[in-house]
């Protein structure tokens, strides 16, 4: 018998249930079932049944997880400000690549199962992130004016070599962060 599981608010018993369940339906696909999730949970099945209607429901939260940026925006936030303008980017570079492998890793598994990953209602697919533009043009701050190029179009060179540099189907081979934002940097900073 599965033992009791600890009390919780239900938004955090949700959170913790979809923290087990990524793991597991990036390594199963949709035929992840309910059991392997509350086994790997420590839980009852039922306890999975009663913070999300279904496994349609408890995908879709994954989903809605792995989608979200607040969590990267978090961390964009947290690099020292006072880091050479290099270093404050290559590490929001690398909070990106995480957060886009996350993402293309979830839809890969489920687009080869030939299932759409689901979206939340209203949620635009693809285009810019305002909050994250936000915080990586607060990552550039005063270090714009030493920049060519406007910063907006400094951060969609920055996002665009992120993407394809963890993007599976793209050519461009595996670029670090400090790659990336050398050069983007390298072709967009004043010349002295």
């Amino acid at each position: 018998m599965t033992p009791r599981a600890p009390a919780m608010s239900p938004d955090d018993r949700r959170s913790a249930i979809v923290g087990v369940a990524l793991p597991l339906l990036r390594e199963h696909g949709p035929a992840l079932t309910t059991r392997q999730v509350a086994e790997a949970a420590g839980i009852a099945e039922g306890t999975v049944f009663r913070a999300f209607g279904s496994k349609d429901e408890l995908v879709r939260a994954c989903a809605a997880a792995v989608f979200d940026s607040v969590p990267a925006v978090e961390k964009l936030r947290a690099i020292d400000p006072a880091l050479p303008l290099d270093e404050r980017l290559s590490a929001g570079v690398a909070v990106m690549q995480q957060h886009v492998e996350q993402i293309v890793g979830l839809i890969s598994v489920l687009h080869h199962a030939g299932v759409h990953p689901p979206m939340e209602p209203g949620r635009r697919k693809g285009g810019p992130d305002p909050a994250v533009d936000a915080a990586f043009t607060d990552l550039i701050g005063n270090d714009a004016a030493s920049l060519r190029k406007p910063v907006a179009e400094v951060i969609a060179l920055l996002q665009l070599l992120t993407l394809s540099s963890v993007h599976p189907l793209m050519s461009t081979g595996r670029l670090d962060a400090a790659e990336i934002v050398d050069v983007v940097l390298d072709g967009t900073r004043r010349k002295s």
